[in-house]
């Protein structure tokens, strides 16, 4: 028996409609008549004898069987655009579009400015969102690449290790544990009032999976939702602040470090994205720039522990 395909335009309104819900949009993004787009959904829900969407007035949503293969879709869609960007002008990334994420910018920003000046013909969408949140719409296919900070490489992704680092406390000039010295042992943490940002921080699990080994339950004194706010906060003496070392400019005068352990709690800072997307070629000359230059841009993580 014949297997059974779909082109690339039955994909692309597959992929439209359960991304905007509706057939009118998919049919103005795509070039196509509102009909058209109807009989494409038709032929091809026959064609494999499977229910793609789920109709609710003139809104679309996709079953669980084709949300589970978007990403994949839309990875497939890209190395098309990718392919036929190079059959028309020659010349790979003079054009086109890459969706990313990242969840600390100090450690991300001279990467997108060297992929900006390498490659101005692309357009680059960057937003900032906790690691997990930002691992979840990668996973979607929603964004395409993402940096994110880890405990460990997560084995469904393609990920490559741009710096690993240690998480320390960050603390105001004058919190008495500065003028001790050495590091702070884990059941001194445990009696801190600790704030750290959202459930989806990879920063935050790492630390609660390390405090957890070492059987510390901790106390937490205030979530939020940005760096600027954990520094403030910290800065203002409202508690001690988990944050990796090298997120702490040397040279910020309104709070100090304060190194924990042993055992010291250490994570990975990572560039990562599903394996279909990371052979597109957007995706593939970012993982280049961070592999052969993220020294350049890295942000320096020279602290001193009372400094």
């Amino acid at each position: 028996m014949k297997r059974q395909t779909l082109s690339l335009i039955q994909l692309a309104v597959l992929e439209s409609v359960a991304r905007t819900g509706s057939v009118g949009a998919t049919a103005q993004e795509l070039g196509l008549s509102q009909p058209s787009v109807s009989n494409h959904i038709a032929q091809t829900e026959r064609r494999l004898a499977v229910k793609l969407l789920i109709r609710n007035g003139h809104q679309f949503r996709p079953t669980p069987r084709l949300a589970a293969l978007l990403p994949k879709m839309r990875a497939m869609l890209k190395l098309s655009e990718d392919i036929a960007g190079v059959l028309h002008d020659h010349a790979a990334l003079d054009s086109g579009t890459l969706s990313i994420g990242y969840s600390t910018h100090q450690f991300v920003i001279g990467a997108l400015k060297s992929y900006i000046g390498r490659f101005p013909g692309v357009q680059l969408a960057a937003r900032s969102a906790g690691s997990f949140d930002l691992l979840q719409d990668l996973r979607r296919g929603t964004i395409e690449a993402a940096f994110v900070t880890l405990a460990e490489p997560e084995p469904d992704l393609v990920c490559h290790l741009i710096r690993e680092e240690p998480i320390v406390l960050m603390v105001a000039p004058d919190h008495p544990l500065l003028a001790r010295g050495g590091p702070v042992a884990w059941p001194e943490v445990a009696g801190m009032g600790l704030i750290r940002r959202e459930a989806a921080s990879g920063t935050r699990r790492a630390f609660d999976a390390m405090a957890a080994r070492q059987g510390m339950v901790l106390r937490t004194a205030l979530d939020l939702g940005s760096w600027e706010s954990l520094r403030e906060a910290a800065a203002q003496g409202m508690g001690a602040a988990i944050a990796m070392l090298g997120e702490i400019e040397a040279a910020d005068s309104r709070v100090r470090t304060l190194r924990i352990g042993p055992p010291e709690p250490r994570v990975g800072h990572y560039l990562v994205s599903l394996p279909d997307f990371a052979q597109t070629a957007p995706v593939a000359a970012l993982f280049d720039i961070v592999a052969q230059g993220w020294r350049s841009f890295a942000v320096p993580a020279e602290h001193s522990q009372t400094k």
